[in-house]
């Protein structure tokens, strides 16, 4: 009933950056249970609505069907909540089920979650990817346009000639890669890295950095789509590591100013 082909077809297409549209569309999720884990989990800031929550969860879900590291019975299905555990260390599992309670079109629906639940297997958690190993001496390419125009207001750098701007960002990459300072990072269902740009100053590598630009590891390439503000990638930051106290303290006090606030582009 359960088989992970079947399971995998409703999940849908993979090579999406919407993965709580792609959860939402395999099971119905009462905003509830949503709330119930934040609550039950170790405590940390899931910004609006539990956006980032959803996310995480989005993500785990679908790393756990890929990777097989679900355990079903004769009418549900079990996954853990990513790598969520309570303030005691205890894991917290997801209980889905065939969808009769509701009207919408979602296969599944997500039937309970917490810590003691019947189920024959306990599911465990899944694996998150490594992200690539980064090929040394490679081209830094940029969407300039998108980066210096679209999101100017973001750079600052205005009166600095256009080429300046290019050599500055690339510069400031560079320099963070050369001391080991990227993060791991979920980015269209993959994993890439997201580097700290120094541009005012780099005295204080455990400061906030200027901006944070999200890179795409190619074969012989960095892509770089977007620069953005420190706060912006938390969500997708917080998909790449097991706990949330094992991103940087920059990023976390970035976060926790502007938690209340959805950067819907990352969504």
């Amino acid at each position: 009933m359960f088989e992970q082909d079947i399971l995998l077809e409703k999940l849908g297409v993979s090579s999406t950056n919407k993965i709580t549209e792609r959860l939402f569309n395999f099971a119905y999720i009462p905003p509830a249970i949503i709330a119930s884990i934040a609550n039950q989990a170790l405590p940390q800031k899931w910004g609006k609505d539990n956006y980032v929550l959803t996310k995480y969860l989005a993500a785990s879900i679908i790393w756990g069907v890929e990777q097989n590291r679900y355990t079903v019975s004769d009418n549900q299905f079990y996954v853990t909540a990513g790598h969520l555990q309570t303030r005691y260390g205890t894991p917290i599992y997801l209980v889905f089920a065939n969808n009769k309670k509701t009207e919408a079109e979602q296969p599944y629906y997500l039937v309970t979650a917490g810590t003691q639940i019947s189920a024959p297997q306990l599911p465990i958690a899944p694996e998150i990817p490594s992200s690539p190993e980064i090929p040394k001496g490679a081209e830094i390419i940029m969407m300039h346009d998108h980066i210096l125009e679209d999101n100017a207001e973001r750079v600052n750098l205005a009166s600095t000639p256009r080429i300046a701007q290019m050599c500055a960002i690339s510069g400031a990459i560079q320099w963070s890669l050369n001391r080991n300072l990227q993060l791991p990072y979920w980015y269209w269902n993959r994993m890439s890295y997201l580097v700290p740009l120094y541009l005012q100053s780099r005295e204080d590598i455990t400061a906030a950095p200027d901006l944070v630009a999200p890179v795409q590891i190619n074969r012989d390439s960095l892509l770089v789509r977007t620069v953005l503000q420190p706060y912006m990638p938390y969500a997708n930051a917080r998909i790449a590591v097991s706990r949330h106290d094992q991103l940087p303290h920059w990023l976390l006090d970035a976060w926790d100013e502007h938690s209340d606030q959805i950067p819907e582009e990352l969504d």
